[in-house]
């Protein structure tokens, strides 16, 4: 045996369907919001003349199954919509496009400057001057780096070319310093921005009348 309909229900499927707010029912059924609200809520039973002007909304509505049921995502717009605005929607594609490529050039850009300090890195133990003290690394590169330092020094001042180890220790290093977290978390947000942005763009060339 089927429920019976109560004025909850039936009132929240019509108000779901016909996208209405407690106050646009009332106002479409000639009554006061507080009255739709009492009938909703089931303090008040519905009288023969609110079913009455019900009647034309019943018509139209379907099942309650249907009424609950979520659209589907790809669900088309009725067949009265008018065609979309084309040059508008391929104004919107061809603006994020270009946005892409912005951001794609800034991402670029640290990835440019974390591999240029990769390679740093890598060659830093070859390039750093010793410590103070502490005798050049017998390597070629070690070995080419005293004679540099040895040219550079001031016969009349030796510490010369201990300030100038020193300002050299400091650059390099400065050269192989990776991105920072910061550096890092706003590169990937800006290919992560730009993905986003090509995916518009192609859904946005699918929805353009040809």
């Amino acid at each position: 045996m089927s429920r019976p309909i109560t004025s909850t229900a039936l009132l929240a499927r019509i108000r779901s369907w016909f996208g209405l707010t407690q106050a646009q029912l009332a106002l479409y059924l000639g009554i006061s919001a507080p009255l739709v609200r009492d009938l909703e809520s089931q303090r008040r039973t519905l009288s023969h003349p609110v079913m009455v002007a019900l009647g034309p909304l019943l018509r139209h509505l379907p099942p309650p199954e249907v009424v609950a049921a979520a659209p589907a995502p790809d669900t088309p717009l009725p067949p009265a919509t008018p065609p979309p605005d084309a040059a508008a929607l391929d104004l919107r594609r061809r603006e994020c496009l270009h946005r892409a490529a912005r951001l794609l050039r800034e991402a670029e850009q640290l990835a440019a400057r974390a591999r240029v300090a990769a390679r740093w890195a890598a060659a830093l133990p070859q390039l750093l001057p010793p410590e103070p003290g502490a005798a050049p690394p017998n390597t070629p590169a070690g070995q080419a780096l005293a004679d540099a330092l040895a040219q550079a020094a001031d016969p009349l001042d030796p510490s010369c070319a201990e300030a100038h180890a020193l300002w050299l220790r400091s650059w390099l290093r400065r050269r192989a310093r990776p991105l920072s977290a910061e550096e890092a978390t706003r590169y990937r947000r800006l290919r992560a921005q730009a993905a986003g942005l090509q995916a518009e763009a192609a859904a946005l060339a699918t929805e353009i009348p040809q």
